[in-house]
C-alpha cells in the first residue's frame, strides 16, 4: 500500500515537472520582450491602437517614429507587438522543454510527421478542393442564423516576429490533441506498442483536420450574431468549440489514469503510474516536435493558399461586405469598406484596400 502511495506521488511529480520549468521561463519571456518604463510606454502605445479597432498598418509610420525617439530597436517592437497580439500563457510555456529533448522525441516525431504530409493534401483536397468546409459554414449559418461578414485582423502590418508567435500561439491545441488521442486510446485492451500506433494514426488524422481548418478561418471571415449582439471571427469560434473539448477531457482522462490505471491499461509498459507518466510527457513532448513540423511545411507553404481559396467559396456563396470595426471616444462603429471580393482581388492588404475605397469615393 505504501508502494502504491508512493509510486502515485512520483507519478504526480512527474506529471507537474513541466510547471517548474514553465514558471521560470514566462519570467524570463517577460524580461524578453521589454519591461523598462520606455518598453511598457510603447506597449500602451500599441495597446492604444489595437483597442481602437485599427490595423496596425494605419499607425505604422506612428509607431515606428514613436519607437525610434525613444530608441527601441524593430527586434524588441516586434515582440511587444507580437506579445499584445498573441499571448504567451502558462499551456504555451509547458511544451518549452521539448527543445531541450528534440534529439530524444525527434525520431519519433519525424515518424509520425512524414505520413502524415500527404494526408495534410488529401484533407485539404477534401476540405477546401472539394468545398466540404464552406458546406459545413452554410450549415452553420442556416442553423444559427447568423450573418457573414468581414473584418480586417489587427496583426496586419505587424512586425516579422508576429508570424512566429502565430504559429506558437496555435500549437498548445495541436499538441494537446496528440495527448488526448492517447490517452483515449489508452483504454483499449492493446499491448503497449499497439496503444502508441493507434495513438499515432488517431492524432495523424485529427491534427491534419484540425490544421487545415484553423488555415482556412484564420482571415477576415467573421460570424455577426445580432440576436446576441456578438461577433465572432471564425478562427475564434473553431477555438473556442475545440479547446474545451480538448482542456476538459486532458483533466479528466489523466485524473482517471491515475486513480484507477491498472485497471484500465493493459499494456506491460504502461500499467504502472510512474512508466505511464513518463510517457504522458513524452507523447507530449513528441506531440510538440510534430505541431512545429506542421507549422514549417503546411502554414508557411499552404496556410495562404488554403485561406484565400475558402475566402473565394464564400464570396461565391454569401457575397459578404468587408467592415471596419471601430471604437472612437466609447462609440463603436461598423463601417463598410468594399466587398469580400475587392478585398481579395486587393491582395488582402489594408492599405492598398483603403487607399482604392478613397479613389472610388473621388
Amino acid at each position: 500500500m505504501v508502494d502504491d502511495y508512493e509510486a502515485m506521488f512520483t507519478s504526480i511529480l512527474i506529471l507537474v515537472s513541466p510547471v517548474f520549468f514553465a514558471i521560470p521561463v514566462s519570467f524570463a519571456w517577460r524580461w524578453w520582450v521589454g519591461i523598462e518604463p520606455v518598453h511598457e510606454d510603447y506597449r500602451e502605445k500599441v495597446r492604444r491602437v489595437l483597442d481602437s479597432g485599427m490595423p496596425l498598418i494605419r499607425y505604422r509610420a506612428e509607431l515606428d517614429a514613436e519607437a525610434r525617439k525613444v530608441h527601441i530597436s524593430s527586434d524588441r517592437q516586434a515582440r511587444i507587438e507580437s506579445d499584445l497580439l498573441h499571448k504567451l500563457r502558462i499551456q504555451h510555456f509547458l511544451l518549452f522543454p521539448s527543445l531541450i529533448l528534440w534529439p530524444l522525441v525527434g525520431i519519433f516525431a519525424a515518424l509520425i510527421t512524414l505520413p502524415m504530409m500527404p494526408l495534410l493534401r488529401l484533407l485539404e483536397w477534401i476540405l477546401i478542393d472539394k468545398k466540404i468546409l464552406s458546406w459545413v459554414a452554410r450549415v452553420i449559418q442556416n442553423y444559427t442564423r447568423w450573418e457573414i461578414i468581414g473584418i480586417p485582423r489587427l496583426d496586419d502590418g505587424a512586425k516579422q516576429l508576429d508570424k512566429v508567435l502565430a504559429s506558437i500561439h496555435r500549437m498548445p491545441t495541436t499538441v494537446f490533441l496528440g495527448l488526448f488521442a492517447y490517452l483515449i486510446v489508452s483504454y483499449s485492451p492493446l499491448s503497449s506498442g499497439n496503444v502508441l500506433l493507434l495513438s499515432a494514426l488517431v492524432y495523424i488524422i485529427l491534427v491534419s483536420a484540425i490544421s487545415v481548418i484553423r488555415a482556412a478561418t484564420e482571415s477576415t471571415l467573421t460570424f455577426a450574431d445580432p440576436t446576441n449582439r456578438r461577433i465572432i471571427p471564425m478562427d475564434s469560434y473553431v477555438d473556442e468549440k475545440l479547446g474545451p473539448w480538448v482542456g476538459v477531457g486532458l483533466v479528466f482522462l489523466l485524473s482517471r489514469q491515475l486513480m484507477y490505471g491498472s485497471k484500465i491499461r493493459t499494456g506491460d509498459l504502461l500499467i504502472e503510474p510512474v512508466p505511464f507518466s513518463i510517457s504522458v510527457l513524452l507523447v507530449l513532448y513528441t506531440a510538440t516536435i510534430i505541431g512545429i513540423s506542421v507549422e514549417i511545411v503546411f502554414f508557411r507553404n499552404r496556410g495562404n493558399i488554403v485561406r484565400r481559396e475558402f475566402q473565394e467559396q464564400m464570396d461565391d456563396v454569401f457575397s459578404p461586405m468587408l467592415y471596419l470595426f471601430n471604437r472612437n471616444l466609447g462609440s463603436l462603429r461598423l463601417i463598410p469598406l468594399m466587398t469580400l471580393r475587392e478585398w481579395i482581388d486587393s491582395g488582402e492588404s489594408f492599405e492598398s484596400a483603403f487607399s482604392q475605397r478613397g479613389e472610388s469615393q473621388e
